[in-house]
């Protein structure tokens, strides 16, 4: 019986594993949507992401990562940059009471390549190198084991779980390519901006397995990227979509995101911004998005409105809302004459 427990518990923790936890905000989150975004950033800037699903305070679902981008720029701060480097650390928690925990850190590098004439374009490839530290405490549960006859249950008592090693630990390498029309969003010249980008994640095809007489390796997930950038006088708006592939699983994202700057003109922008944004996950949930950008910070939160609407047949209760919030932190100088801030970066 203990046997049988323990594998049922593990059923669960690997079907976690392969719903590969994804930001809501995804365009907030560069570094973990695509590696390549570290080389068309022209000033350093600071990120944070925090997702948490709104359940029980007994069954965690929560995301969080933070990054650091530094670009390249051999000839001064006022140039272009050709490149950049990043750091990234990301935590997940999930289950009851957060039994199985992942904990990474990653360093990033991206070199552009400009194009076309007054550079109107660049091609960014990048490069991601990461360490994974993956946990599962047992002890967070209660096992039948460590029930008393005459007090009930005994957590002094020591968890009957001998198969499965409690941390397993390994390499990661990750590869993006990026795209992007009008890296300046100068109207005066173009009429509209767009990026596309492809990345994958796991390249090496790492063995995440808790057991050392069985391997799981870990499979390649695809991601693709894009968006298009319209102004129409003060309003700026940018459709995008994100598509994710992996053993033969798909996941669409597609939306809308909004910027309102009351003093812009059709090059610059200056003052607060106010943001707001709606994208639908494909048979999952509705997302909606608001925020503000004043001067170097902006600070969204997005709410995902999930349904059982979307999954009828399958008999359960899928409705598990969650929250996340988003900070963005720019340390770029000149700030009241930078350009209006894409809704990825």
């Amino acid at each position: 019986m203990k046997k049988f427990t323990t594998i049922l518990l593990l059923i669960l923790v690997i079907k976690a594993f392969g719903q590969n936890a994804q930001f809501s905000q995804y365009y907030a989150a560069s570094l973990y949507l695509n590696p390549a975004f570290s080389g068309i950033y022209n000033d350093p800037a600071l990120h944070m992401n925090h997702k948490r699903q709104l359940q029980s305070v007994d069954v965690i679902n929560e995301l969080t990562q933070v990054s650091f981008i530094f670009p390249v720029k051999p000839n001064g701060d006022f140039e272009q940059s050709i490149g950049g480097a990043g750091i990234m650390a990301f935590n997940e928690k999930f289950g009851f009471r957060g039994v199985y925990q992942k904990n990474s850190a990653y360093l990033n590098y991206a070199h552009n390549l400009k194009l076309g004439l007054l550079d109107s374009y660049i091609i960014s490839i990048g490069a991601q190198v990461g360490y994974e530290i993956r946990s599962l405490d047992f002890s967070k549960l209660a096992w039948g084991s460590q029930y008393n006859i005459f007090y009930g249950f005994d957590d002094t008592l020591p968890v009957p779980v001998t198969e499965f090693d409690e941390q397993q630990q390994n390499l990661v390498v990750n590869a993006g390519i990026m795209y992007y029309y009008n890296p300046e969003r100068n109207y005066l010249l173009h009429n509209y901006s767009a990026f596309l980008g492809f990345s994958a994640t796991n390249l090496n095809r790492p063995n995440t397995s808790f057991t050392s007489d069985a391997e799981s390796i870990e499979p390649m997930l695809l991601k693709y990227n894009g968006g298009v950038e319209f102004k129409f006088n003060k309003l700026y708006v940018t459709p995008s979509l994100l598509y994710l592939y992996i053993r033969q699983n798909q996941q669409f994202n597609a939306g809308l995101n909004v910027a309102y700057a009351p003093n812009t003109d059709r090059y610059r922008a200056r003052g607060t911004q106010l943001l707001g944004g709606v994208w639908y996950r494909y048979r999952d949930s509705f997302i909606f998005m608001g925020g503000i950008k004043a001067n170097a910070l902006t600070v969204r939160v997005s709410y995902d409105m999930n349904s059982t609407l979307f999954a009828p047949e399958k008999g359960v209760d899928l409705a598990q809302n969650s929250m996340e919030i988003s900070l963005h932190y720019s340390l770029g100088r000149n700030l009241d004459i930078k350009k209006l801030s894409n809704p990825l970066f």
